[in-house]
């Protein structure tokens, strides 16, 4: 999780101790108009330097009132839905090596892929509309391996039975597999990964669908502090000046 706080109000709060109930109210009314302007100028950095954002990534973006004088706004997660969100943008804010992934410790745990490697996707990896690999690929690779009963509940793996029938195909589907390749064990291929093999009659293709590297770092490209910083200084002064007018010439 990150935010950015408003805060550094110590000496309004001793002011707030003995004067009037407006002057509390225009400053809680100042925190929480900023904290939802950050909240804003965060959503549109996001649309600015991320390709198609979904709208579970533009949904993370929240404004959590901690306490008086405290006022959050960023990637808040309360009940634990945002969690994903909180971490992969956590890392883009922050940059340097990111989280290890649900499917990745599923590799990981059924010796598919090396300990402390991660996957990125390859040339055969499908793609949804934001650049993202298919969760119904990933679930069939993880279901091939017979890797899928502990990830995100799915109990479909397919077992020897199931690959067979896969690999013959049908009528109007080509036959395939995927094949684990670690570490020191290509020959041909050029990197370690997970390929698909396509049997075309007598023949057969083959392309990388995860290619296995030894870091993912990302550098920084989401600078919500920076924006946060900027967003808030400019318009803190500002509300509260408005604020207070309101309250004390109503």
């Amino acid at each position: 999780m990150f935010t950015v706080k408003i805060e550094g109000l110590e000496e309004l709060k001793r002011k707030v101790a003995d004067a009037p109930r407006a002057v509390e109210i225009a400053a809680q009314r100042a925190l929480l108009k900023t904290a939802q302007g950050v909240k804003d100028a965060g959503i549109a950095e996001m649309n600015r330097v991320f390709d198609k954002p979904t709208r579970w990534t533009l949904g993370s973006m929240k404004v959590k009132v901690t306490s008086r004088f405290t006022v959050e706004a960023g990637v808040v997660d309360p009940d634990g839905y945002y969690k994903r969100a909180a971490n992969y943008l956590g890392t883009q804010a922050g940059g340097g090596q990111r989280k290890m992934k649900a499917m990745e410790s599923a590799l990981q745990r059924y010796g598919i892929m090396p300990s402390g490697w991660f996957a990125v996707p390859g040339a055969g990896a499908k793609l949804d509309a934001f650049g993202n690999m298919s969760v119904g690929q990933i679930r069939q690779i993880l279901s091939w391996f017979d890797a899928a009963e502990r990830w995100a509940g799915s109990t479909q793996n397919m077992g020897t039975a199931g690959r067979e029938k896969r690999r013959k195909g049908t009528r109007t589907k080509m036959g395939f597999e995927y094949v684990a390749v670690l570490p020191g064990k290509q020959r041909n291929l050029k990197q370690p990964g997970i390929y698909q093999r396509f049997f075309l009659g007598h023949g057969s293709s083959i392309k990388p669908v995860l290619i296995f590297v030894k870091g993912a770092r990302y550098q920084v490209r989401f600078d919500f502090e920076k924006v946060a910083t900027a967003t808030a200084n400019a318009m803190w002064q500002s509300e509260f000046d408005k604020a207070i007018k309101l309250e004390l010439f109503k």
